[in-house]
């Protein structure tokens, strides 16, 4: 009789951490560049003009007839923030200490679109900069407080949008998405039926603006134009990252990233946002 002996296990890889296809930074136009530096020292943004063209008849009585000229040109200030990864591990028979931090940037490099998009939603601790669900987030969904299904809280995104007479972007859950009778594609960007783009972000999930959402609801968020400006890897060393009073390594990989947004009120920088059930 033959017998079939087991050895010890072996150490495997895990699936490798992949980006979401949809995210934020990986919606074209978004990320301005990749290797920033000068810009990470903050930047007041010169925004153009808010609102829509205005209409005059040429032919209307009068020698001095009086065209609108209100507009406001908006300067928010924007500073760069960190999203970061770290990695623990004991050094106790480890061969190659610094695979630690390639495993930390690489698992940074997945989910940076995810930390982007929670700081441009939800902001960052102890940053001034503007964020979607600030203050001046303006509540489009029909009936405050009641939530609506993706289909209608599309719809009230895409009219505040109208509202700029310009192309805006769509800040979505991924829930959300899935809740839409069809998300289109427009090459490789998800899209709504008039063309606006969507950002489909894990980051957006549980960002509050008023009150508490419940398990299958979710706030999402139309803006104008984002770019986003990423700083290269910066990884801490092996002798910063070494703790020897108790064998461990921690390997911290990071990015600088500053990120401007436009918003769709004509007087100050404001996203518009509606709460969703995407149960319904």
């Amino acid at each position: 009789m033959s017998v079939t002996a087991v050895g010890p296990a072996v150490a495997l890889d895990g699936p490798l951490p992949v980006a979401p296809p949809q995210s934020l930074l990986n919606t074209p136009g978004i990320v301005v560049a990749e290797d920033a530096t000068r810009v990470l020292n903050g930047a007041n943004v010169w925004m153009y003009p808010t609102g829509c063209s205005e209409l005059w008849e040429p032919c209307s009585d009068g020698t001095f007839r009086v065209k609108s000229d209100e507009s406001t040109m908006l300067v928010p200030r924007f500073d760069a923030f960190v999203v970061y990864k770290s990695v623990t591990c004991s050094t106790f028979g480890m061969a190659d200490v610094e695979e630690l931090a390639r495993r930390a940037e690489r698992v940074l490099d997945a989910t940076l679109s995810a930390g982007v998009e929670r700081a441009l939603a939800a902001g960052v601790d102890g940053s001034s900069n503007p964020f979607f669900a600030d203050a001046n987030v303006v509540d489009v969904t029909p009936t405050p407080g009641t939530a609506v299904s993706p289909r209608v809280g599309v719809s009230a995104l895409e009219e505040a949008i109208g509202n700029t007479c310009r192309q805006g972007l769509l800040h979505l859950t991924p829930a959300v998405i899935a809740g839409l009778p069809a998300p289109l594609r427009e090459g490789a960007t998800l899209a709504t039926a008039n063309g606006t783009p969507i950002a489909s972000g894990m980051g957006y999930q549980g960002v509050e603006v008023t009150g508490e959402a419940d398990t299958t609801e979710d706030w999402v968020f139309a803006t104008g134009g984002v770019q986003v400006y990423l700083g290269p890897v910066q990884m801490t060393t092996v002798k910063e990252s070494m703790d020897r009073s108790v064998n461990e390594v921690t390997f911290r990989a990071e990015k600088y990233v500053l990120a401007v947004w436009d918003g769709i009120d004509n007087d100050e920088l404001a996203a518009a946002a509606v709460l969703v059930d995407w149960a319904l």
